[in-house]
């Protein structure tokens, strides 16, 4: 990729756009909405919550994403390599790599996250009870219903971060299915799952605010009953320039 017109979204953007130039690329600093709506050829989110960020903002397929500082779920470049990996992005030097996305409907919007989508209770230390549904060998059925602070649905990327903190499974990135995994359970067993999308998840009790939060994102509260339902989104594109390129 010769010329190549590259987004920079995070910390010290000004820094990264000054490597890209001499590199012989053409920097874009912004907001994600910004950099994608600029029709650039790659983008570089310099956090893990610019790449988030990106994600909500509708980044496609078809531009690669080189992430930089951004967890263990991702291929991500390190900060001290930071330079080094967007000059080869410029250059082209990479490999692609796709990984899932959620597409998530609730509170009448659709949202769409790389990590994992919870139901948590909007106050510390109040429990509430969850229905969990998703799709089984007859159609969709019903997990289990558990009393706990929230839920988290996890995709592998997600699966190697907060719910790994839970003991949550880790799943591998060829595996077509999420992690269901409990916060702060009542029950003292209570199992985690790893099921098939599309799933749904619901709050069953009137008894605290629940909110939902989509990767870092609190995006409001879910009434009681009302469904979240979570499908398979669009994948993104990641540019992996490092020892696993």
């Amino acid at each position: 990729m010769t010329d190549a017109h590259v987004g920079l979204v995070g910390p010290d953007a000004d820094g990264a756009a000054a490597v890209v130039g001499n590199a012989g690329g053409h920097a874009h600093v912004g907001t994600a909405s910004d950099v994608l709506a600029a029709g650039v050829d790659a983008v570089a989110a310099l956090s893990e919550s610019a790449l988030y960020e990106l994600v909500r903002a509708g980044l496609d397929t078809g531009t690669p994403v080189l992430a930089v500082n951004a967890g263990d779920g991702v291929p991500s470049a390190a900060t001290a390599d930071r330079d080094r990996a967007l000059r080869r992005l410029v250059r082209g030097e990479y490999a692609e790599r796709e990984r899932p996305t959620l597409a998530v409907d609730a509170r009448r919007e659709t949202y769409r996250a790389l990590a994992d989508v919870m139901l948590v209770t909007a106050e510390a230390a109040r429990i509430s009870e969850f229905a969990i549904d998703a799709t089984g060998e007859s159609g969709t059925e019903h997990v289990d219903a558990v009393r706990a602070d929230g839920v988290v649905v996890a995709t592998p990327a997600g699966s190697r971060g907060y719910t790994r903190t839970d003991d949550g499974p880790v799943l591998s990135p060829a595996v077509d299915a999420v992690a269901v995994v409990p916060i702060a359970p009542f029950r003292v067993e209570c199992p985690d799952w790893v099921v098939s999308l599309p799933a749904t998840l619901s709050v069953e009790r009137d008894e605290t605010d629940v909110a939902l939060l989509v990767d870092d994102a609190d995006v409001g509260l879910v009434e009681p009953g009302a469904p979240v339902d979570i499908t398979h989104g669009d994948p993104i594109t990641l540019a992996v320039t490092g020892e696993d390129a």
